[in-house]
């Protein structure tokens, strides 16, 4: 259990509290403080959780982590010289109380939600899995996470984000998983590392002092991914590369995807149907299919689990009001997946036959110097998937316009999100298929909302 003394130890705290004192959780969220919690005031460039202290206790809270305790109940603190790093320093020691809990870590430009969604989903067929919740992949999102391991827990499935180096490096070191999964490098943090090199060199983070005793699961279709060196063993997937675990006669419909591929177990060839569009994410499905046959999952639960796949939500979610169809794909963007979500909005066309493609697009960020380029790139694939008439807003945006213009798209380029969705309202008609995309701050799904709201089958 995660006690008073377990915490002391990890963070060199100093309290009142008995040390035999257990806790029933661990929050950074005043508003959601449940009795017998221990509360971490952390600190950030708009909040302070400190301020929050007193009612966190009053909710019940067994006691309160904090940098500065005045005004407080002593026998309720424990102080520390760091909050957010005390906050690790327990998941740290919460994981590592916990042995017998294996963790799979998964980093990379673009797909690693959908990949530890599709993860966790093949593990789930055999073992009790906990898995990092939306995308909470950083330094605060991830000790949530490996919190949540309860007693039961068989393997924690994790997510790993980056903006700059050290990052994985650290995140790493906190959850010290035994097996490894690299996606990919893209532009995704460019305009903080500058260049690919660089960004494939942060990723490659997560393969550093790994041994016999761990696994590294690696794209091997991935230029640069495919060429990193680990002491781990590793096992590559890929589609075109002669990788361990590679899909062939892949189809990729309207409504779904299927693909066979030989497992590395059994040498069976293995149907799998899942209900989710284009290549990209039969690659993710690869990287699941390579970590649940290490972990011993049968072919026909894999095929099972990734049949009934269910994926956190604004990644290429399908949605149907009435006879208009969106793909949501609106959490974030990036080059890559970009030229992704164009290839699936051609497809659902295809496959239903009739209607027109429609875009509504928004700035890709995080790019530096490249963001012009990018954006000129994303208006070629718009143009090269058919779409008759794209909507943009946002000041890099202007340039996916300008360049789908020049290729024969239908352009619109308006000044912000109430504007795209009134106008979308104007040109939309029946059958169409429309695609949302944009960098999460964009908030390219709220243009759905103002479009559909309420009329979601």
């Amino acid at each position: 259990m995660l006690t008073v003394k377990l915490v002391v130890q990890a963070t060199q705290g100093i309290t009142r509290l008995p040390l035999s004192l257990e806790f029933t959780g661990v929050t950074t969220d005043s508003r959601a403080v449940k009795p017998g919690e221990l509360f971490v005031a952390l600190k950030g460039e708009k909040f302070d959780g400190h301020a929050y202290c007193a009612k966190a206790i009053a909710l019940g809270a067994a006691g309160v982590l904090v940098e500065k305790a005045e005004g407080l109940p002593q026998d309720k603190t424990i102080l520390v010289a760091d909050t957010l790093k005390a906050y690790q320093a327990i998941s740290h020691a919460w994981r590592m109380s916990s042995p017998h809990v294996k963790v799979v870590a998964i980093t990379g430009s673009n797909g690693k939600t959908s990949t530890k969604d599709l993860i966790a989903a093949t593990l789930a067929s055999k073992y009790k899995v906990i898995k990092t919740e939306a995308n909470f992949n950083n330094e605060i999102g991830l000790p949530k996470t490996l919190l949540t391991i309860t007693p039961d827990t068989q393997i924690a499935v994790v997510e790993m984000g980056m903006r700059g180096f050290g990052q994985i490096r650290a995140l790493k070191a906190l959850a010290e998983p035994d097996t490894v999964v690299i996606t990919n490098v893209g532009e995704t943090h460019m305009e903080l590392l500058g260049s690919m090199e660089n960004i494939a060199k942060a990723k490659s983070e997560i393969l550093e002092n790994l041994t016999k005793k761990n696994d590294a699961i690696i794209n091997g279709d991935d230029f640069y991914v495919s060429k990193m060196h680990t002491g781990a063993n590793t096992t590559t997937y890929g589609i075109i590369s002669s990788s361990a675990v590679k899909a062939s006669d892949v189809e990729v419909t309207g409504v779904g995807t299927t693909f066979t591929y030989t497992s590395k177990v059994t040498g069976k060839t293995q149907y799998v149907d899942m209900p989710l569009i284009g290549r990209h994410n039969v690659m993710n499905a690869l990287a699941a299919i390579a970590v649940a046959e290490l972990y011993g999952v049968e072919d026909e639960a894999i095929a099972a689990s990734l049949h009934q796949a269910v994926m956190t939500e604004k990644r290429q979610e399908i949605l149907h009001f009435g006879k208009i169809t969106a793909i949501n794909d609106a959490y974030n963007a990036s080059p890559a997946s970009m030229q992704t979500a164009c290839n699936t909005l051609e497809k659902v066309v295809a496959a239903q036959g009739k209607g027109r493609a429609l875009a509504v697009l928004s700035d890709m960020l995080e790019l530096g110097t490249t963001s012009r380029d990018a954006h000129t790139r994303v208006g070629g694939y718009v143009a090269q998937a058919g779409v008759k008439e794209l909507i943009t807003y946002g000041s890099e945006a202007k340039a996916i316009s300008e360049a789908a213009g020049a290729q024969g798209v239908k352009v619109h380029h308006v000044a912000d999100k109430e504007a795209a969705a009134k106008l979308l309202k104007s040109i939309m008609q029946p059958d169409d298929v429309i695609l949302f995309k944009g960098s999460h701050s964009m908030s390219v799904d709220k243009v759905i909302d103002l479009v559909f709201k309420g009329e979601e089958e």
